[in-house]
């Protein structure tokens, strides 16, 4: 076959590699720091989960990797495991000009045969790991995201899918052609609030979304559309940590008691932590979490840590503190305009978050 891919995918097979040879698999805090406290032996890694695929075991009283499938069992020294994913990290980094054909034999002989698994859910990769606090040993799917390369998206934009209206206060014709003819979101929000237009959420264009939305919370949608709005005024950045902390100021659902309690946090968290390990922005969404092992990062040096689903709190915190929002094609993706519908004025903003 033909071995050809961008560092992200790449990096899923690192991954494979990597945390075959070390046999464990730390936890990592908001700042993606090893928990030196918290690691998981790892039991067994499959690539996908068909019922034909193959089983890679880890041996930790031989010290080996025993491969097993239909038709094959093999068994090979761990370290040599570690080699290869010191090669590959190296050829990743330097993927440019990376002769990828000097580790596909290895990857051939272990029964690997693409470079990116195929998968029916979001996971990139299946554990089976020891939870020595439980002695439970169950088969997780985790989601991989590498800092080897381009930061990774956790929603994608999409003309159709992804796209919020907002409601702006009468303007004339002439104020609509000049709004849409500035260079950028912060100069068109500046010149808004130089004519005293208010800009009010309406709604999420996109159906599934919506709804999405509202199995999460009812007000979800309201809390969302306000987070985007901050973010396109430019006010504060585009971290959404620190949006949420306007957020609270602005306190878009009316609640009471804001300030005793981290309401508004928490829900962002929940809408990050569903769109990490299930929901989308085009199919409806039955509550479900696909990738229900959590996710599993590659830091820049080659280091992993893992965010589990059962360590909670710390995946939500990861994805809290390491997200932000971004602004995609305004072209392709039909938003940003002021257009008038019959006699009201109307603009879309879109949604795309990407990892920092």
């Amino acid at each position: 076959m033909e071995w050809k891919g961008n560092k992200g995918e790449w990096s899923e097979l690192y991954a494979f590699l990597r945390l075959l040879g070390d046999g464990c698999i730390y936890c990592g805090d908001e700042a993606m720091n090893r928990r030196l406290d918290r690691a998981y032996p790892i039991l067994k890694i499959f690539r996908t989960d068909k019922p034909d695929r193959i089983a890679y075991s880890v041996q930790p009283d031989r010290e080996s990797i025993e491969v097993r499938g239909n038709e094959q069992v093999e068994e090979y020294a761990q370290h040599i495991f570690t080699i290869q994913a010191d090669r590959l990290l190296e050829l990743i980094k330097g993927i440019k000009t990376a002769d990828f054909t000097e580790i596909t034999p290895f990857l051939e002989a272990i029964g690997v045969d693409s470079i990116k698994a195929k998968s029916t859910d979001k996971a990139d990769i299946r554990l089976v790991i020891h939870d020595i606090r439980t002695g439970a040993c169950p088969e997780l799917g985790y989601s991989i995201k590498s800092r080897l390369g381009a930061p990774s998206t956790l929603i994608n934009a999409n003309v159709d899918k992804t796209n919020f209206l907002y409601r702006v206060s009468d303007l004339s014709d002439d104020e609509i052609i000049h709004c849409n003819s500035l260079r950028n979101f912060k100069e068109k929000f500046a010149y808004l609030d130089q004519l005293g237009a208010h800009v009010e959420f309406v709604q999420t264009c996109g159906h599934p979304l919506k709804v999405n939305l509202m199995m999460l919370d009812l007000g979800m949608e309201q809390i969302i559309g306000q987070l985007l709005l901050s973010y396109y005024r430019g006010c504060s950045g585009r971290l959404i940590e620190k949006l949420t902390l306007d957020l609270v100021q602005q306190n878009p659902l009316k609640l009471e008691d804001v300030s005793q309690q981290p309401i508004y946090q928490y829900k962002v968290k929940q809408f990050l932590l569903a769109f990490a390990l299930g929901m989308t922005c085009s199919k409806p969404w039955s509550g479900r979490f696909n990738a229900n092992g959590g996710y599993i990062v590659i830091k820049e040096d080659g280091d992993i840590v893992c965010y589990h689903f059962f360590e909670r709190n710390d995946l939500e915190e990861y994805l809290f503190c390491n997200t932000q929002f971004d602004t995609p094609s305004t072209t392709r993706h039909q938003f940003g305009k002021i257009l008038r519908v019959n006699g009201e004025c109307f603009l879309r903003l879109n949604l795309q978050v990407r990892f920092v």
